[in-house]
């Protein structure tokens, strides 16, 4: 018999790998295909749909991360600009020529809040090549840190932003249901399936044909409760600890 399993516990990406492996084992033994080809096509296809739906969280996922470090780099230029500001209200500041050529650097390149994203992108960029011949300024002003970070920040969002249009290229992102949906119907077919294998597997005549199928099925779905032992163990850990302190 096919051990019942308790969906429920697990999270998305586990159980998108669990009805993938288990759609597997079942398409290997292909039992009783003449009824339940149709379960095992459906199967198939609420699995492909978990992936790409967990896929379309995680690109919305990236989005939010990269709008994010936007933000985060538009902060810097900000924070970077108002400390050579700072410097330039006292002429009689030590560091004043220096900041004063930092700072005419900056305002040729313009303002990066007024640009498009990628403007900005390009603009940053431009920016550090410029501010790279001014290394000594950049540090006598006690600035050099802020351009690095800035430069930094600037770099991890092109990569964003080229992750997130790569996807959109890729998968042409339509109007799909959520994970959490397709995650139920294809729950409901699995266990279709199963219920009708260990209905099969009650009768004499199939028990030992379909032992090695069931045997497969087992391990895996062992496989799962070992991971969610682990886990409520782990809690659990987690739970005396915070009470002891």
């Amino acid at each position: 018999m096919i051990r019942k399993f308790p969906f429920q516990a697990l999270g998305n990406s586990e159980i998108s790998q669990f009805m993938h492996s288990a759609h597997a084992i079942f398409d290997q033994y292909g039992i009783d295909r003449k009824h339940l080809q149709p379960l095992y096509l459906e199967m198939a296809i609420h699995v492909k749909a978990l992936e790409f739906a967990i896929s379309v969280e995680k690109n919305n996922e990236k989005i939010l991360e990269k709008n994010v470090m936007d933000g985060y780099r538009d902060r810097l230029h900000s924070r970077l600009f108002n400390h050579v500001k700072s410097i330039l209200y006292d002429e009689c500041d030590p560091q004043f020529d220096d900041a004063q050529a930092v700072m005419r650097v900056l305002k040729d390149a313009g303002n990066p809040a007024q640009m498009s994203e990628n403007a900005q992108s390009v603009m940053l960029s431009m920016l550090g090549k410029r501010l790279s011949l001014y290394g000594a300024q950049l540090e006598s002003i006690g600035a050099a840190a802020i351009v690095a970070s800035l430069m930094e920040a600037n770099r991890e969002f092109i990569r964003l932003e080229n992750e997130c249009r790569q996807f959109a290229a890729v998968h042409k992102i339509i109007a799909i249901p959520s994970a959490t949906t397709i995650r139920k119907e294809l729950s409901r077919v699995y266990r279709s399936i199963a219920d009708a294998i260990n209905g099969y597997a009650r009768t004499p005549l199939k028990m030992e044909e379909y032992r090695e199928m069931v045997a497969k099925m087992n391990v895996l779905t062992a496989r799962y409760d070992e991971l969610l032992a682990l886990r409520k163990a782990s809690t659990e850990s987690k739970i005396v600890g915070e009470m002891v302190a």
